[in-house]
């Protein structure tokens, strides 16, 4: 068996186990939704081969097509294990705006800082309240470097709470941080 397949047949056994043994910690998830190795793959790793192909590289795995349904050729594909861990059940989703993303696909998109907006979900925020007006935490660029608030006030050697409290009377985040700032206008 040569390395790459030795990786195949890894995945194949934990897609088995995932839904059979005792002692698999997701066990209770598998068979609670019913989820079954196919009778094609269950007993013949050769088969599995020839059905999936091999893999088409080491940071990918096996994703099910339809999480509802069994393991096998026609629900079945390789992913990268980026992807495929946005798709896990266990990790949750948030529609803003008609679109649906991960709250690190998020933080990416509004440029705040993923543990501020995961902390103050997890104090019982939602997902509009904890992204609502918050500039301190969001990520403003200024000559094409992304810093917080609190980070270009320690760059320009500004107090936080000036910056702070020009921006809750109304300055922008960037007029905030560069009034009377000659360095910035280059």
């Amino acid at each position: 068996m040569n390395k790459k397949s030795r990786k195949e047949y890894r995945i194949w056994l934990a897609m088995k186990a995932r839904c059979y043994a005792p002692s698999c910690k997701n066990i209770g998830l598998y068979q609670k939704n019913g989820i079954k190795v196919c009778d094609r793959w269950l007993h013949n790793f050769d088969a599995f081969m020839e059905d999936m192909g091999p893999i088409p590289g080491d940071d990918y795995s096996i994703e099910r097509i339809d999480y509802l349904k069994d393991y096998c050729p026609e629900n079945c594909k390789w992913i990268p294990l980026k992807e495929q861990q946005k798709n896990r059940s266990n990790v949750p989703t948030y529609t803003y705006n008609g679109e649906t993303h991960c709250l690190k696909e998020w933080s990416k998109i509004l440029g705040f800082n993923l543990d501020c907006i995961r902390g103050r979900i997890r104090r019982g925020m939602s997902f509009e309240k904890a992204i609502s007006g918050d500039v301190y935490h969001r990520q403003i660029f200024i000559n094409g470097e992304s810093k917080t608030v609190r980070e270009w006030c320690d760059v320009f050697g500004l107090k936080p709470g000036s910056v702070y409290s020009r921006i809750h009377r109304g300055t922008s985040p960037i007029d905030a941080l560069t009034i009377n700032q000659e360095a910035i206008k280059k």
